[in-house]
């Protein structure tokens, strides 16, 4: 029999998409160029481009909502006569985070400040 692999779900909000990097460091990657001086066969590292978000591994999946948009419960009528519910951006930007196994539970746990308290009982995306 198969051991069970846990799936663990974090939903995060941070206050703007521009905190991702500083934020989610764990889950960025860097590259880098290995150069050798043609004279003294020395070997150096140099950055390649910028960090990315490595948004999925056998580890983990992250899926980047961005803002949420809710209804405010007043309804609006188009050029046509078609109702449709205003709505409205709520504070920050949304991230999910799906663990799978243990080896970046302590990466995932170190985001606590960050998690949406209480967990959403309907999230606006979910895993399938």
């Amino acid at each position: 029999m198969e051991p069970e692999i846990i799936k663990t779900d974090f939903y995060l909000k941070l206050a703007s998409e521009a905190d991702m990097p500083s934020v989610l460091g764990a889950f960025y990657k860097q590259d880098y160029t290995t150069i050798v001086d043609p004279e003294t066969g020395e070997e150096s590292t140099q950055i390649e481009g910028e960090p990315y978000l490595v948004q999925h591994t056998a580890d983990y999946a992250i899926d980047v909502v961005g803002i949420i948009h809710k209804p405010t419960g007043v309804m609006l009528t188009d050029a046509d006569g078609n109702e449709y519910p205003e709505m409205a951006a709520l504070d920050g930007w949304h991230i999910n985070l799906r663990l799978v196994g243990e080896a970046k539970r302590a990466d995932a746990e170190a985001l606590v400040a960050y998690t949406v308290d209480p967990t959403p009982v309907t999230p606006s995306r979910v895993w399938l």
